[in-house]
């Protein structure tokens, strides 16, 4: 007949009772659906803090059993504070702190020493706390060391020793006295003597206090203990023995475990299955890699929670127990393996790019962004309900469902899509199947777009973020018909690197004061070698040329960067007044803005996706570069190209193209430099920023005559400079130089007046303005 009596433990009773110890043949185990030891060290201190200070601590429950004719006492509730009590009597100084000296006995010690200075009551703290838990016990203890050291510490000489150790022994004697009248101190027992089935119930009851349950703890106690199931996967079963293993190494026993009949029968209950099963799939996937490091003794929830979406369509991991009773669990885990392989194959273009190299364990995705994958796939696999053969229109529907999955991966990430919503999301994705459906052309351009502009809401000077997923997932996009199948079986490592370089970007916006930039913004970053990355350092690719000892500058445009090198042309500008800052903001959105068209073509072209405007353009009229015979075409009309028509017209001649920036008439006796500068005011002018370089005059070396145009602002003013007419006045110019000492450019500053009068200035050896309207298209 089910009762409760009470009994009266002592604490030092009730810590030999759990290490099989018990003086009155009692004999008190813990049992299998217990959770783990939850407490953390405050909670621990916290209760034997309520101990020292005899503070009443509750009641233990116990549930009375014979074995071997032996009474065992079953322990239902008290694990928490019985672990802490066992600690507490087993090694009570892990339980002395600093906080355990008074100030009263620290100025005790400084007087023996003569020392009377408060700011040492620290340092006698430290010495005793660190003496006393090297002990692991206060009894029978000798104090010369301690004594000693404190005597040494202070310089107080070998007179002081006595005293120290005479004064120093009371106070942790007391300190004893305390520990055995704690030992003595009574703690009831309820004990319980009905049915033994009764106690998963009662110990889900009575656990609403203290650290709370969480939900799978519930379940261990909850679902049906002693209903076991034959597992085949010997790694699962290994989780399951370590979880019980680790109360055994702590002195517990735990009653109906034994260790070699777990691992001969492989027969375990429906909770201790999906405890092993999830710490085995983060082992055995990265893409299910969640919280690996979880105590042998804690639930790693994803094996409830994937078994649930795979064979519920909503959350009933609280009743999960009831659909394993009608399956072949072994059967099962197969079935969900094949799904998890699926996917992961599926999107593996993306999670073991080569660009990763540096974060080969890094999971991009959320747990139930894959969960959802997983699950879905699963149930595409399996809809018959047969997990030992997949549905007759499986083989169809494969190659779909792999593409939309990788793509519906990258879209959700870059979309946040999972960043909220839980268990219930996984469930709606699968009714019906999300991934089945293609996602738009429209939507990825929507999406593209509000991934680039959320980035450039980025404010960064000092501190710069660093790539976050949704960086790296569209940096693997976008190299993914890039790099050759060489490049992904190299040795060969790749960084993350900022095109304009964190630290230079950091500089110039402190040399003008500005509030910051978006540095880390998707636009500003590429992959790199990283012996590239490592020889460059913190210049951009076109200031520094040391690298290109190890690769060409056209396979660091064309493979990695994306850049033209009057891309970066601002860089070399001067911003030196707060009011440079803008022209910087403007230069950098406008370069970023640039730069991200491209990645958008190259991410769409990478994943199958068409390409689509998403807002209206006025359409341009673009002219093929020859002055009489014109044709046109509808498309967006870059600055530069304008120009070059329009000098092509000026011109009278047809230009052909010889390089980058560099064009000659068609007789080739006229060469053409051709540059671009945006307008930033300075008063009330105009003021234009122009690099002139000598090296792209090696494509011009043929040419009777020489220019560099400079555009300005748009096409309506451009300037033809003879080069002639520059190397004359070229020692009145600013100059930059390389890391060698050796000058990368010269500095070419105009401006323009309300009147549209142009000027060159001059900054040598004293700063003048010459006219140069005559030069003006």
């Amino acid at each position: 007949m089910a009762g409760c009596t009470c009994e009266n433990w002592s604490l030092q009773d009730l810590s030999s009772a759990l290490q099989d110890m018990h003086k009155d043949n009692k004999k008190l185990v813990v049992p299998m659906f217990q959770r783990g030891k939850r407490w953390n060290k405050n909670q621990e201190k916290a209760f034997i803090d309520s101990l020292i200070k005899g503070y009443p601590v509750g009641t233990m429950l116990f549930y009375e059993t014979f074995e071997d004719n032996k009474k065992t006492y079953i322990l239902v509730d008290g694990l928490q504070r019985g672990n802490s009590i066992k600690k507490y009597m087993t090694n009570p100084t892990e339980f002395f702190y600093d906080d355990s000296i008074s100030d009263e006995f620290c100025a005790e010690i400084l007087k023996i020493i003569k020392v009377d200075d408060e700011e040492y009551y620290s340092a006698i703290r430290n010495i005793l706390t660190a003496f006393i838990k090297e002990q692991k016990t206060f009894k029978n203890l000798q104090y010369y060391s301690v004594a000693k050291q404190i005597a040494n510490e202070f310089k107080a000489g070998n007179e002081s020793i006595e005293s120290l150790i005479n004064t120093i022994k009371v106070f942790f004697e007391e300190r004893q006295d305390l520990y055995d009248r704690i030992a003595s101190t009574v703690i009831p027992a309820i004990v319980y003597t009905g049915e033994e089935s009764n106690l998963p119930d009662i110990f889900d009851r009575i656990n609403s206090k203290g650290t709370p349950l969480d939900q799978y703890e519930v379940y261990a106690a909850a679902w049906p203990v002693n209903e076991k199931y034959a597992i085949s996967n010997l790694d699962v079963i290994e989780h399951i023995v370590k979880k019980y293993d680790s109360f055994v190494e702590d002195g517990y026993f735990i009653h109906g475990y034994s260790r070699e009949e777990m691992r001969s029968t492989r027969k375990v209950n429906a909770f201790e299955y999906l405890f092993g099963l999830g710490k085995y799939l983060v082992e055995k996937y990265e893409i299910l890699g969640f919280n690996k490091n979880l105590a042998d003794d804690t639930v790693n929830p994803i094996a409830f929670e994937l078994v649930n979406a795979c064979l519920n369509d909503s959350d009933k991991i609280r009743i999960l127990y009831k659909n394993l009773q009608h399956i072949d669990l072994n059967d099962l885990e197969q079935a969900i393996y094949k799904a998890i392989d699926f996917v992961n194959e599926s999107i593996s273009v993306v999670t073991k790019f080569k660009g990763n190299s540096r974060n080969a364990n890094k999971i991009f995705h959320s747990k139930y962004q894959i969960l959802s994958m997983i699950s879905t796939t699963f149930k595409e696999m399996f809809s018959n309900g047969d997990y030992t053969k997949f549905t007759d229109n499986w083989q169809d529907r494969k190659l779909i469902i792999a593409k939309t999955l990788v793509h519906y991966y990258v879209y959700d990430i870059i979309t946040n899509y999972w960043s909220e919503g839980g268990t219930g999301k996984i469930h709606a994705a699968a009714k019906p199947n999300r991934y089945a459906n293609e996602i738009s052309s429209r939507a990825w351009m929507v999406a593209l777009d509000g991934f680039f502009e959320r980035s450039m809401l980025r404010t960064e000077s000092k501190k710069i973020a660093n790539p976050k997923s949704e960086e790296f997932v569209v940096l693997n996009c976008i190299y993914l018909k890039t790099f050759t199948a060489m490049d992904q079986l190299s040795i060969e490592r790749f960084d993350v690197e900022h095109i304009a370089p964190k630290e230079q970007m950091r500089k110039l916006i402190e040399d003008c004061k500005g509030e910051g930039l978006p540095i880390s913004c998707i636009a500003n970053l590429c992959y790199l070698p990283e012996y590239v990355n490592r020889s460059k350092q913190d210049k951009n690719f076109y200031q520094d040329k040391k690298y290109l000892q190890y690769v060409k500058l056209e396979e660091v445009e064309t493979k990695y960067s994306f850049t033209e090198e009057e891309d970066l042309d601002w860089m070399d500008m001067p911003y030196e007044k707060i009011e440079d800052f803008a022209v910087l903001k403007e230069y950098y959105t406008d370069y970023c803005t640039k730069r991200f068209g491209k990645i958008k073509h190259l991410f769409c072209d990478s994943l199958g996706i068409t390409y689509e405007e998403i807002e209206e353009v006025q359409e341009e009229v673009r002219t093929v570069v020859s002055p009489k015979a014109k044709t046109t075409e509808s498309k967006k009309v870059k600055f530069a190209d304008k120009c070059v028509v329009r000098l092509a017209q000026e011109v009278g001649s047809k230009l052909i193209k010889i390089g980058r920036s560099t064009y000659i008439t068609s007789d080739g006796k006229k060469g053409f430099v051709l540059t671009t500068s945006k307008a930033y005011k300075q008063g009330n002018r105009d003021k234009y920023w122009f690099a002139y370089r000598r090296n792209y005059l090696y494509d011009l070396k043929n040419c009777e005559e020489l220019f560099v145009v400079y555009g300005c602002k748009d096409e309506s003013t451009m300037v033809c400079l003879p080069m002639t007419e520059i190397e004359a006045h070229i020692d009145a110019l600013n100059i930059s130089k390389d890391d060698d000492g050796k000058i990368s450019h010269w500095h070419m500053v105009f401006f323009k007046d309300l009147s549209g009068h142009m000027t060159w200035l001059l900054s040598k050896p004293d700063l003048q303005e010459i006219s140069i309207n005559e030069y003006v298209l």
